[in-house]
């Protein structure tokens, strides 16, 4: 039954995950406030919905029973079982924590964009919780990371736990500038199109690099996406701010 579950839920993952790699730059093509952009908007956003639910109920069904998922007709030893145990839930929380990351960057990008200078619906319980967990299981992924040394969750775990920061210090400040909602979702949408890039790179786009990506070199499919991401959003964040006249946080 688990693995039935995990099956249906990859496959959509994979599907809606495709469209979402063509979907995120339909919005930046269209005309700012236009009903193609929005239109397009909502796709995505859509689209990263189901993609990080689906994440969420894929990594949970791991934690839960990781040989019924991975080797349901497999006969393993108990050592085997203890071992395949640990590797896999280790890794499928290092996943549930990204599509956390994806969910929590999807919601806030569409909800400031929705209350604008009025916050009082992000500083709801229901709002909070996930941002919270998120910055939990960054903090996590990060210390098992030092303590088996995986760079990759390093990378994430920290990135993970800054987000979360940074959504919460927009969430509590105690005054925003002009329009700074505008930048707000520019770079939590940008975080989302890092999520479904870096989903593609890693597990699809890896077979590709694997033959002269070695060692810690490894993870380049996983952090090239955040990179061109990252200087995204810095220049789209500087041309709005200069466009719209925001002035830069304190």
């Amino acid at each position: 039954m688990y693995q039935l579950v995990h099956q249906s839920a990859f496959y959509l993952h994979v599907a809606i995950g495709s469209l979402a790699l063509i979907a995120f730059w339909l919005p930046l093509i269209a005309k700012k406030g236009s009903k193609n952009h929005k239109l397009f908007g909502n796709i995505f956003v859509y689209c990263m919905y189901v993609v990080s639910i689906s994440g969420i109920i894929m990594t949970m069904l791991v934690l839960i029973d990781p040989i019924a998922i991975r080797f349901p007709d497999k006969v393993l030893s108990t050592e085997q079982i203890n071992n395949i145990s640990y590797q896999n839930r280790i890794f499928s929380s290092f996943l549930f924590m990204l599509s956390i990351l994806v969910f929590c960057s999807t919601r806030h990008a569409v909800t400031v964009l929705k209350v604008k200078a009025d916050r009082r619906m992000l500083k709801t319980t229901n709002y909070l919780l996930p941002i919270i967990f998120l910055g939990l299981m960054g903090a996590l992924m990060f210390g098992f990371g030092l303590e088996d040394d995986i760079l990759l969750f390093n990378i994430f775990g920290g990135l993970s736990f800054f987000v979360s920061i940074g959504m919460m210090r927009y969430i509590f400040k105690a005054e925003l500038k002009q329009r700074e909602w505008l930048i707000e979702h520019l770079g939590s949408i940008l975080g989302s199109g890092i999520g479904v890039y870096t989903a593609f790179f890693a597990f699809g786009g890896s077979r590709l690099f694997e033959t002269f990506l070695n060692g810690n070199l490894q993870v380049v499919p996983w952090i090239l996406p955040s990179i061109v991401g990252i200087a995204a959003s810095l220049y789209f964040s500087k041309k709005y701010r200069k466009q719209y006249r925001v002035q830069a946080s304190q």
